[in-house]
């Protein structure tokens, strides 16, 4: 038989593992992973939202951010969570993000990103944008934007408005092969239209 003290060890051990395994057990008490900026004119605030200011050029890390590069700037945001990338007029944009990341590339803005799954980028005006993202992503590409997109493992689908260049080019799950057109002019990888 066990003692009391014992008893009320293990009791406590128990909880203690389902608290473990519990979403969400002190959440609330965790520490924030605060991005952090690299380069002249880059400002990061409390909630990870970052800027890079016209004409600097900066760099981004973090576990989850969001990055605006202004006008003129240079930038490069690197996450290992979701990160949202805004680009501005004549901005040149890198950036390697993970799963759920949004990516955004306006006016005559250059952008070379990375994402995981479940990712969605726009590429709008005329922008030039290479961008690579994991399965289950959308692109889309408007205006006079140029689009190339490479979809590393299957199920995912570029849409591509009247007066774009759009070229998809599926991973190896696909063969590496390009996109297939449908006929509502999205271009797919690993899905039927």
């Amino acid at each position: 038989m066990r003692g009391r003290n014992g008893y009320t060890k293990s009791l406590l051990l128990f909880g203690l593992v389902l608290c473990m395994k519990a979403a969400g057990c002190g959440d609330d008490d965790a520490p924030r992973h605060p991005a952090m900026c690299a380069g002249e004119g880059c400002l990061c605030n409390l909630e990870n939202d970052c800027v890079c200011t016209a004409g600097d050029d900066c760099k981004a890390t973090c576990v989850e951010c969001s990055l605006t590069c202004d006008e003129g700037a240079k930038c490069n945001a690197e996450a290992s969570g979701a990160v949202a990338v805004a680009c501005s007029d004549s901005s040149e944009c890198k950036g390697n993000g993970g799963n759920g990341s949004l990516l955004t590339c306006r006016e005559s803005s250059h952008c070379n990103l990375k994402s995981g799954a479940d990712s969605v980028a726009s590429c709008e005006d005329s922008s030039d944008c290479k961008i690579n993202v994991g399965p289950g992503s959308t692109v889309v590409c408007k205006d006079s934007a140029h689009c190339e997109v490479k979809c590393d493992t299957g199920d995912c689908e570029v849409t591509c408005e009247s007066g774009t260049h759009c070229a998809l080019n599926c991973g190896p799950d696909d063969g590496g092969k390009p996109g297939t057109e449908c006929p509502d002019g999205r271009l797919i990888c690993g899905t039927d239209c």
